[in-house]
């Protein structure tokens, strides 16, 4: 996701992407529900900063992931 935001001069959202990338590193095996909460709230990001069908699918994957590690989280 990060690689391809940068290599298509979106680079506000790479950004973004990077900064939540690097706060899960931190956390290890214990993601916290701010980073989550984040990554599982940001699909409206692809309107905004005109998403390719590429960018759009990898922001999928993102979300829906961090969905599926939110709903498993006690």
């Amino acid at each position: 996701m990060i690689v391809e935001l940068n290599a298509n001069g979106k680079i506000e959202s790479a950004i973004f992407f990077t900064n939540w990338y690097n706060e899960t590193i931190k956390c290890g095996d214990k993601v916290s529900l701010e980073i989550l909460e984040k990554l599982s709230t940001c699909r409206a990001m692809s309107q905004y900063s005109n998403f390719s069908q590429k960018e759009e699918m990898l922001l999928d994957d993102v979300v829906d992931n961090a969905i599926a590690v939110k709903n498993k989280v006690p």
